[in-house]
């Protein structure tokens, strides 16, 4: 036990956490910065220093669950399960709808990743951390040109285009069978449950 539950972190409690932590807190700024530099460089919302914050945070947080149970005994993952919840709110913050289409669900998914990289610092995967963040860059990387491709070639624009009028028409129908009182196979199920 780093100190009783009666009294406060001494200096050679400090030195023996950190001596056990500093790996992980390492892993979580490495992790995070490996993301966060990709986000800065292609100038989105949430960049370096957002990341590391995040991961860093989340890795602290993750440490202070563990020894928290260990001190006052209980379960680590209470604490830690509420990042999520946070992280959430945070990441809702930077989707936006801009001229009819959402923007910031990637920059809102790499601040989630990024606090799943503090946690798993924070619990003492701290290879694990770094391997992931490597495959993460290179999925935010690497498929950035597919990503182009799939959103300017006119191909998949048609369909897109289809796949909008399909989606219209069937509001529509629904709309004009509400008004109607029709009852549709649709309303059907619906009501049933």
């Amino acid at each position: 036990m780093a100190f009783s539950p009666n009294s406060n972190e001494g200096l050679q409690s400090f030195l023996d956490l950190a001596g056990t932590y500093w790996p992980r807190l390492a892993a979580a700024i490495v992790g995070g910065g490996i993301i966060g530099l990709e986000n800065q460089i292609y100038g989105k919302s949430a960049g370096l220093r957002t990341c590391l914050m995040v991961s860093i945070s989340c890795c602290v947080i993750t440490i202070v669950s563990i020894q928290t149970a260990i001190v006052y005994g209980g379960e680590p993952g209470r604490i830690s399960a509420q990042i999520i919840t946070g992280i959430g709110f945070i990441g809702a913050g930077v989707i936006l709808v801009r001229g009819g289409k959402i923007a910031g669900i990637t920059t809102a998914s790499t601040i989630f990743f990024t606090a799943g990289l503090g946690i798993m610092a924070g619990s003492g995967f701290v290879i694990t951390t770094i391997a992931i963040s490597i495959i993460a860059l290179g999925v935010l990387i690497l498929l950035k040109p597919i990503d182009r491709f799939i959103d300017n070639n006119p191909w998949f624009i048609s369909l897109r285009v289809r796949d909008r009028s399909h989606r219209r028409a069937h509001r529509r129908s629904a709309a004009v069978a509400k008004a109607a009182k029709v009852i549709t196979p649709l309303t059907e199920e619906k009501s049933s449950n």
